[in-house]
């Protein structure tokens, strides 16, 4: 049966169309897990606004897909890490000797890192593998470790805040919002209400997607939750990322969909999404 879509939806695609901001755009590094696969990069996102260039999470694969794609890593404003599972900061040590000692051009600007508390000390124990100077790459680094709800200030324009999610105990998902637009990204996380509301009316929803069917027990999302926290969050379109099962796109699209009346994207590794 073919959904039509809500006033929500069909209010957001207007919006879009009728008014004019600069773009926000996103590209997915790594669409997958900590299982070794193919196509599928652990995970890994690239934000660009206005005046703010985001790397959200760096799991394994991600640092050279920096490259691939085009990115302007070099230049990168922000780092933000959901939380402290292998998958999502497997190269945060890579990223910061590739700041040392691969960047091309001289930098002055800061980076500002960005996660849970506790991220001080994942920092304190890369510093003692690898050397004290690790994370001091000739430019200004500035940690800032947030609790749920607080935020920081993108540039002039944007606003970046955190929520807390039902994954592990420091695990955040996270907002950001630039200019009139919006997007919002999970992390990980079990079905939260709450965290659904955190991400209320966002242009773009970049969401986990780990399992088929619910798992009792397991804080990740199956493919129902998923399209669920969507529409509550009135999200006007749905990129699923995160999987630990084989995916057949229209399939999934399809199975989504019957919970979820937006635009529904299947994460692949090097997908661009404008807004």
């Amino acid at each position: 049966m073919t959904r039509i879509p809500g006033i929500h939806v069909v209010r957001n695609r207007l919006k879009r169309m009728l008014e004019s901001w600069p773009p926000m755009k996103l590209t997915i590094l790594g669409s997958g897990t900590g299982v070794p696969n193919g196509e599928r990069s652990s995970s890994g996102y690239f934000v660009e606004t206005g005046n703010a260039r985001i790397m959200m999470d760096c799991g394994a694969g991600t640092l050279h897909a920096l490259a691939r794609y085009g990115l302007p890593w070099e230049r990168m404003t922000h780092l933000f890490i959901s939380h402290f599972h292998l998958d999502h900061i497997g190269e945060l040590a890579s990223l910061f000797f590739a700041f040392r000692h691969g960047r091309q051009s001289s930098r002055s600007q800061p980076l500002t890192v960005i996660g849970p508390r506790g991220l001080d000390d994942i920092l304190s124990a890369l510093k003692q593998l690898f050397g004290s100077n690790l994370f001091s790459p000739q430019f200004p680094v500035e940690l800032r470790m947030l609790a749920p709800n607080e935020r920081v200030e993108l540039g002039n324009d944007g606003l970046l805040s955190v929520a807390k999610t039902p994954h592990t105990d420091e695990s955040l998902a996270v907002r950001i919002d630039s200019d009139g637009q919006t997007i919002c990204y999970t992390g990980d996380t079990g079905f939260s209400e709450d965290v659904a509301r955190f991400f209320s009316k966002t242009d773009l929803l970049v969401s986990e997607c780990s399992f088929k069917m619910r798992r009792e027990g397991v804080p990740h999302l199956s493919v129902e939750e998923v399209g669920k926290m969507a529409d509550l969050a009135e999200a006007s379109r749905l990129v699923v990322t995160h999987f630990y099962f084989e995916v057949n796109e229209a399939q999934l699209e399809k199975e989504i969909e019957e919970h979820y009346p937006g635009e529904v994207l299947i994460g692949r590794d090097g997908m661009i999404v404008d807004f």
